[in-house]
């Protein structure tokens, strides 16, 4: 017997048996943000509900399907779009594709007597020249190459048709850059949030979620795989010579994702010795993947560095400088990737600041869309918010709420131990204040300040506090293990390269004095945007990469943060806010 599921909102019904309301948003193309991986920890998946003329609040997570109900969602519930960094610092300085075209007439391709068309060529393309040439109408064909290799031909003359892709995967967030390879000019970008995160913010949830029941890694593998295929479809303007003609594909993405796309169980990746099935380079033609372009196109992965330093992190150290500058690399995401030497050998590390920079695990978190406040000031006792896209503030995004942990902070609301103050206590030291009354009870034992009042408040609380120091310690003390490493200290950091959204949108200065960057002088930090974007396309319009490619993955050496002394005992050392 199944259970009508109503959703007034949207005029829609659906009938299931049974299983979590989450389950059925999804049934209904309704998926709900489930940050904590559908545990009940994070509340995102709040929503209302009526069962038997009562309406009440609910975890969609937690609440089983045992009768019919009606559903109040709220199209910010479902619609995950949001402001995905896109911004790239490639431009094409020497076009040489990995992919080329070459034309041949029949005379061209007439063999010696008692000679062969092609050699050293794979089964289906000499089934299909064989084909071709047999038409009575064929006049010549087109051979398409990666580097040397034959992967195609096209019947006539294609050489002004060729196209290539390359696609930065994120936990959170897809990128794609396509170009045309003839013409050797970026023409399309498109982006949107990776669809896998209905289960989970984090690689560690989807990880879970990949081994709770069979099947789970094949939806996992496909919401990946239709991300990528949306966008693709998008950039080529659903034109169908494009896509036929898309040959190229160059991706990169962390060792989740790697695993993901290919449809690899993740298991082992989730716990010691968190060795990957494979750190090489991976390749394969389009049909295998199931990707939006040619069937025979080459699709590579770049090479992962060990451990959760995966393809991202390599992509963005092909773009950095080939000089012996002392450097250091954070790309701040969902997870944070760090890397510390030079061309001539990186160590990199992985560690896991979990989801609170990006607005999970955040009472009033959100991610960086409309109505997410982006930028906080609290000078001269007046407040100043920035909005994403105006209107009235529904949340804290990333960049806001450092600000907001950094502003308290320098106002002395928030400790050095990272305590908030009650407004008692505050207005004890500073009688005048204009702000002391924001400081309220959000709940027992946990207070917060608040940046809107009312029915729809937004607010940071002690408990977010808390989870911030998490995260910034594990960063900090992360690059401090790194550096050490590598035989360096913050003061001899030549640059520190900043990649990542998350690390684009940040105010630096903010982000130093409370911790979440070592103490490296700012005029020497530089934000790269999507580094590693700028990675995957360097490799696919300049096939001369490749050396560099090789050079940095056979230098890499992997730092194992989780069980290392030294981050152990800086990472208890870091969590308190007394930088400043």
């Amino acid at each position: 017997m199944g259970f009508k599921i109503t959703f007034a909102n949207q005029k829609t019904e659906i009938e299931v048996e049974g299983g979590t309301l989450a389950d059925a948003c999804k049934s209904a193309g309704y998926p709900l943000n489930l940050v904590c991986g559908g545990k009940g920890l994070c509340g995102k998946c709040a929503v209302t509900v009526e069962r038997e003329g009562k309406p009440e609040k609910v975890l969609a997570c937690r609440t089983v399907v045992d009768r019919d109900m009606t559903v109040y969602l709220e199209k910010s519930d479902y619609d995950h779009r949001g402001n995905v960094l896109t911004k790239s610092n490639f431009e094409v300085i020497k076009a040489n594709p990995s992919i080329r075209k070459e034309y041949y007439t029949k005379e061209q391709l007439k063999p010696e007597p008692g000679g062969a068309f092609l050699s050293n060529v794979s089964v289906p393309l000499l089934r299909k020249f064989a084909a071709m040439n047999a038409g009575a109408d064929f006049e010549g064909c087109t051979f398409v190459y990666f580097l040397d290799e034959m992967i195609d031909v096209q019947e006539g003359d294609t050489r002004n048709c060729c196209y290539g892709a390359a696609v930065d995967i994120g936990t959170t967030t897809v990128a794609v850059y396509l170009y045309d390879l003839v013409q050797n000019r970026r023409i399309a970008i498109k982006s949107g949030l990776n669809k896998q995160m209905i289960h989970g913010a984090d690689v560690i949830a989807r990880n879970v979620y990949a081994q709770e029941k069979e099947g789970n890694l094949s939806e996992l593998q496909k919401l990946v795989r239709d991300t990528i295929n949306d966008l693709l479809r998008e950039g080529c303007d659903f034109d169908r010579i494009i896509i036929e003609n898309l040959y190229h594909v160059v991706l990169c993405g962390n060792s989740t994702m790697q695993h993901l796309l290919f449809g690899m169980n993740p298991a082992k990746l989730g716990a010691s010795p968190f060795a990957n099935i494979t750190d090489q380079e991976i390749f394969c033609r389009g049909k295998e993947l199931g990707l939006v372009c040619a069937p025979e196109a080459m699709v590579e992965f770049l090479p992962l560095l060990g451990g959760f330093v995966g393809a991202d992190t390599m992509s963005v150290l092909l773009t950095m400088p080939e000089d012996s500058r002392k450097y250091l690399m954070v790309d701040l995401g969902t997870n944070g990737e760090i890397a510390a030497g030079n061309y001539d050998r990186f160590f990199v590390a992985s560690t896991a600041c979990g989801p609170a920079l990006e607005g999970g695990n955040i009472a009033c978190g959100m991610r960086g869309t409309r109505g997410a406040i982006e930028r906080i000031s609290l000078k001269g006792g007046e407040m100043n918010l920035k909005i994403i896209g105006g209107g009235n503030p529904t949340g804290l995004c990333g960049s806001g709420i450092i600000d907001a942990v950094a502003e308290l902070r320098n106002l002395g609301m928030i400790d050095e131990t990272g305590v908030l103050l009650s407004s008692e206590e505050y207005k004890k030291k500073y009688p005048d204040s204009k702000l002391a009354d924001r400081l309220q009870d959000v709940e027992p034992y946990n207070r917060g300040f608040y940046f809107v009042e009312g029915e729809k408040p937004v607010y940071l609380c002690q408990k977010d506090i808390r989870q911030i120091q998490l995260a910034k310690s594990s960063i900090y003390s992360g690059c401090l293990t790194v550096l050490k490493e590598a035989g360096m200290e913050s003061e001899e950091v030549d640059c520190l390269f900043l990649a990542g959204a998350f690390g684009n949108y940040i105010d630096i200065d903010h982000a130093l004095s409370i911790g979440l960057l070592p103490p490296v002088p700012r005029e020497k930090i530089v934000s790269v945007g999507n580094g590693a974007g700028d990675g995957v396309q360097t490799l696919l319009m300049d096939q001369s990469y490749r050396e560099k490619l090789k050079i940095i993955s056979d230098h890499c050496i992997h730092v194992e943060l989780a069980n290392h002394p030294l981050f152990m005992e800086e990472y208890i050392k870091n969590m308190n806010f007394d930088f400043a």
